[in-house]
């Protein structure tokens, strides 16, 4: 795969009123391990975003990555399309089809999960039933075992196997994405890149001679995410492209729970999985020079569904009037304070963790339980608040929160097991599928 430019594409498209959009997610990683959310890991280049664009503080993905890329690649909320983990319905709508059916040529880099989680029967969407015209990636076909994302990885391009038996998995994405501005940069595209890194296996990297412990490859693995979307951006750079493509970085939900990171002063647990503010508090930035302002922050509340209908806002091009997501343009512009004052989650992943339904703005969460929370944002941090003795604000706004959980009306599933299909309970007589049955599918893929 090509790693330099080549000079006969070295012009922006011809089309400048038809932006490039670059969407990158980073796998299982919080706001508590960036910089420039207080957190400890240096990462320069993502920085850079920073730097030259505008960073959404108070970002939000769903606590686990199937449901967060299903809303976010669709804009919809996951009680209307969330089916199982690990899939999407073949006839979804997502950004690649709004881009492709706009002309633009699309390409999808890095990891899928969403043809099916290889236990219950369900076949997904492939790349090319969601709009990308090309694509290499891992966990493309359903199935527990997917093979390696790291080191001597199994990728599928365009549907096709590509077992390398060395090497590791980041880089040939990487160089993948670098080959893909090449070819397009002559035209308007659409580049998702959701990252492999930084899931576990924490494993060492080509930067590291030896590895360390979970912590240290961990941070070893931050500093090549870091990396691998440096040279994209100088990619940009490089082919004269940077002025008109719209850059977004976010990460699709909180870091696992086995990394601690120091955030504002404290140490904050990986929450990936819970429904709490560290199982969904994301990183993201937006950066388009000329049309966003540098170095700015946003403290309205973005949600993962708000994705599609922002960059299609950016390329001028209609959504459905089905979408839950917003525009965030307006705000990304500073033309307006926030798109929305609230973000509802009804997560049922059907997959280890509960299912539960909660309602959140900046200040206050509710969930379908009952708590009612004050939110610390700077460190993730949820305090129960005693109902008898609420303020006026708290009750007016307790009142408007329990009106939009009672509007949900979808059952929450209580699967959470598909593994466990036909397999002896851990609770004798129960439904082994809701209780599990003892063991976890191998390579597990969450």
């Amino acid at each position: 795969m090509p790693t330099r430019p080549v000079a006969a594409q070295a012009q922006p498209n011809a089309e400048t009123d038809r932006p490039n959009v670059i969407v990158i997610l980073a796998d299982d990683v919080g706001v508590e391990a960036f910089r420039s959310y207080g957190g400890e890991h240096d990462t320069p280049n993502i920085d850079r975003l920073v730097r030259e664009g505008v960073t959404f503080e108070h970002a939000f993905s769903t606590p686990l990555c199937s449901p967060s890329r299903t809303r976010l690649m669709t804009g919809m909320e996951n009680a209307k399309n969330y089916e199982a983990f690990g899939y999407l319905g073949p006839d979804e709508r997502t950004f690649g089809n709004v881009f492709s059916d706009a002309g633009y040529s699309t390409g999808i880099v890095g990891k899928w999960q969403l043809s099916g989680n290889g236990f219950d029967g369900r076949t997904g969407i492939t790349p090319t039933q969601a709009g990308f015209g090309q694509s290499l990636l891992w966990q493309l076909e359903p199935g527990p075992q997917k093979g390696s994302r790291y080191w001597g990885p199994t990728l599928w391009r365009d549907g096709s196997w590509l077992i390398p038996e060395e090497g590791f998995g980041p880089d040939y994405l990487s160089d993948y994405a670098l080959s893909f501005l090449d070819e397009h940069a002559g035209s308007p595209f659409l580049l998702y890149y959701p990252m492999v890194l930084v899931h576990n296996p924490f494993v060492p990297t080509p930067a590291e001679r030896v590895g360390g412990d979970e912590q240290y490859n961990f941070g070893a693995m931050m500093r090549y995410m870091d990396r691998m979307v440096g040279r994209l951006l100088d990619r940009l750079d490089a082919l004269g492209l940077a002025e008109n493509t719209l850059v977004i970085f976010t990460a699709d939900n909180g870091t696992n729970r086995r990394i601690y990171s120091q955030r504002n002063g404290e140490t904050i647990r990986g929450g990936k999985g819970q429904p709490t503010l560290t199982g969904t508090h994301v990183p993201l930035m937006m950066r388009w020079p000329g049309h966003i302002p540098a170095g700015e922050r946003r403290s309205g509340l973005f949600d993962f569904a708000d994705v599609l209908p922002t960059i299609a806002a950016a390329a001028s091009l209609p959504v459905s009037p089905e979408v839950d997501g917003v525009s965030q343009l307006a705000v990304a512009q500073g033309r307006a304070a926030t798109a929305r004052d609230t973000i509802f989650q009804h997560y049922a992943p059907m997959w280890r963790w509960p299912s539960t339904r909660f309602v959140f703005d900046t200040q206050r969460k509710l969930y379908d339980d009952g708590r009612y929370v004050a939110l610390d944002l700077s460190i993730g941090e949820e305090t129960a608040l005693d109902r008898q003795s609420l303020s006026a604000d708290d009750r007016e706004r307790l009142a408007r929160f329990e009106a939009i959980l009672a509007a949900d009306t979808a059952p929450l599933e209580e699967i959470r097991y598909p593994w466990c299909e036909g397999e002896e309970p851990s609770v004798a007589g129960a439904d082994p599928l809701k209780v599990g049955c003892g063991t976890a599918p191998g390579n597990r893929a969450d």
